[in-house]
């Protein structure tokens, strides 16, 4: 049986491309080296950072970090699809997988890693809806990095509600609306779905 150290060696060695990983929804419109699924994670944890110590009453800081530094380690193994294609063809068959790796990346470190993720795939809880819309709303702040640097081809971004959707958590609500705001666009409306 591995030890400790062993199953830790072992993760970082299976995670190690994560960092070269790009956004594939970037990469279809266009964007020239856009941030990488690492850098991505690593902006997500930030929100969640920000927001736990906001709002210490609504989320349990410990769990949001860890569901936020760990939600996109699957992706190391079935890379990053773009949600347009995974919610028409795959989204029952890519959670279920993306799951199963976090499962199997996880496997004898604590369990409530995988846990985290089955939650934050179901926004079960406080602090999976929380994170769900983090995860959009470090996406739309990109989007306007990415404009003013004039990258890409990413109107889309702001024409499609999804990209917009908050979990019903007020406080990512706000951030939409101040992320619309900074941009100059008004936020999309229409059918949204988890």
């Amino acid at each position: 049986m591995p030890s400790f150290e062993q199953r830790v060696i072992g993760l970082f060695e299976t995670i190690h491309p994560l960092d070269r990983i790009a956004r594939a929804g970037f990469v279809l419109r266009g964007v020239c080296e856009p941030e990488s699924v690492a850098a991505h994670s690593h902006f997500v944890s930030l929100l969640a950072l920000l927001f736990a110590d906001r709002y210490p009453q609504e989320f349990d800081r410990g769990k949001l970090l860890a569901m936020a530094l760990t939600h996109d380690l699957p992706e190391s193994l079935l890379m990053d699809i773009p949600m347009p294609t995974a919610d028409a063809h795959l989204r029952d068959a890519k959670n279920a997988a993306e799951q199963a790796i976090a499962e199997q990346l996880l496997d004898g470190l604590d369990r409530r890693y995988a846990e985290y993720h089955r939650e934050f795939t179901a926004a079960s809880s406080p602090e999976a809806r929380l994170l769900r819309g983090l995860d959009k709303a470090q996406m739309m702040i990109k989007v306007i990095m990415y404009e003013r640097e004039g990258r890409g081809r990413l109107a889309e971004f702001w024409a499609n509600p999804r990209n917009f959707e908050d979990y019903g958590v007020q406080a990512v609500a706000r951030l939409f609306d101040e992320i619309c705001a900074e941009a100059g666009r008004a936020r999309p409306t229409g059918p949204k779905s988890a």
